[in-house]
């Protein structure tokens, strides 16, 4: 094995473990969209279950039982809006934490990627070059010759 192909390996091997750190990262960011959507959903049906039992009370049909019961309610579900909200809260940090994540994450493939590109040119390079002397060596070997005949 060449010395150049020597040097590659690691570079693959470090391409193959910022891949599967990008797809671990891809997935939990995928996890964690999928939560605050969740809670968003949460968040929005305990509002809608207050406007319907505030509704309900606030009807002027209603009795006196409804607005008692809506009263004995009211803390329950602002309480139920209270935790949806945190939940939405934690669950957008979370997001915004998984996103710099994989920001990161594709950065770092992208400078292994980089550096492999580097490496092949430089390595390009390198064998146009022994192959430009092997050439040039040929060529005075042929003067040589011709001079010497």
């Amino acid at each position: 094995m060449g010395a150049g192909k020597m040097k590659q390996m690691p570079l693959d091997t470090l391409k193959r473990l910022r891949r599967h750190e990008l797809e671990v990262v891809e997935k939990a960011f995928g996890e964690a969209v999928a939560r605050e959507t969740a809670a968003e959903a949460v968040l929005s049906k305990a509002h809608l279950l207050l406007i319907q039992e505030q509704g309900l009370a606030s009807d002027p049909q209603a009795d006196d039982d409804a607005v008692e019961a809506f009263s004995r309610w009211l803390p329950v579900g602002q309480r139920a809006i209270a935790d949806a909200q945190e939940l939405c809260r934690e669950a957008a940090l979370d997001r915004d934490c998984l996103r710099s994540a994989l920001l990161m994450a594709q950065a770092a493939l992208k400078a292994v990627e980089k550096l492999q590109d580097k490496q092949r040119l430089e390595m390009n390079y390198l064998a146009l070059r022994r192959e430009q002397a092997a050439l040039d060596e040929l060529a005075l070997r042929q003067r040589a010759d011709r001079k010497s005949t």
